[in-house]
């Protein structure tokens, strides 16, 4: 019940600021709330939407898929054989410290305006942290169960599926709710700097036009995509029992 409260406020909160906000402004600096509601309405009920989510959430899939899968090979490597990360290591960490939009410049050189650099900026972001995490959860699978299963002779793949796989179920957890929350910006960014598709080419149509209100409503559809997106891996991990909204 407080957790609801809580989030009640903040709604609260983000509204009060925003109506203050627009007795100060002009409506080209601060839309108004009535304005943006307007304008959500007509996106959501336009036929081109769906075209418009679907090449975005395309491409963020895509780049999700081989960023976790690359990741995931990588993390346990590391884990498994600490070798391995002494020599891959310092080129994860290229991946770590190099920001988004350098990638997208080397994105537009190798692939051109596409949205074949989105996809690229996503697999750089994802593939560094889910690496990181997943080789932190391996390192961190109790020897004893291990030992246990080894005692019992447990075969390999049943070693995997009742003590490696459980204790790594919170890693691939965390990496997976920092990886499809930053994906949705990272993707979007990309779009509105390679391409005049997806919800970032909406964004860049709508700054052109000087539509503040348009803006802010693909704001607001992104960002309940996003709550969508974490919500459904939510199901995913805990069950349809627990599929009950109560924030992240």
């Amino acid at each position: 019940m407080n957790h609801k409260m809580d989030h009640m406020l903040t709604i609260v909160l983000i509204f009060g600021t925003w109506f203050v906000l627009t007795l100060f402004f002009p409506p080209m600096v601060v839309p108004s709330i009535d304005s943006v509601a307007r304008q959500v309405f007509h996106i959501l009920t336009t036929a081109s939407l769906w075209t418009t989510m679907a090449l975005t959430l395309g491409r963020l899939a895509a780049g999700l898929a081989v960023g976790i899968l690359l990741g995931s090979v990588l993390g346990l490597l590391f884990g498994f054989w600490p070798r391995v990360e002494s020599v891959l290591g310092p080129v994860l960490r290229i991946f770590q410290t190099v920001p988004p939009v350098c990638w997208v410049v080397l994105a537009l050189v190798w692939f051109g305006f596409n949205g074949k650099p989105c996809i690229f900026i996503v697999v750089t972001a994802t593939l560094p942290t889910v690496a990181i995490n997943l080789c932190q959860g391996v390192r961190n699978i109790d020897p004893k169960l291990l030992e246990m299963a080894r005692i019992y002779h447990f075969s390999k793949q049943k070693i995997l599926m009742h003590v490696i796989l459980p204790s790594l179920a919170p890693y691939i957890r965390s990496s997976l709710e920092i990886v499809v929350g930053g994906g949705w910006k990272i993707v979007v960014m990309g779009e509105v700097l390679t391409t005049s598709t997806g919800i970032g080419g909406a964004i860049t149509t709508a700054r052109l036009n000087i539509e503040p209100e348009t803006l802010i409503a693909w704001s607001v559809i992104l960002v309940s995509f996003c709550y969508l997106t974490h919500w459904i891996l939510k199901c995913l991990f805990t069950g349809k029992g627990a599929c009950t909204y109560e924030g992240f």
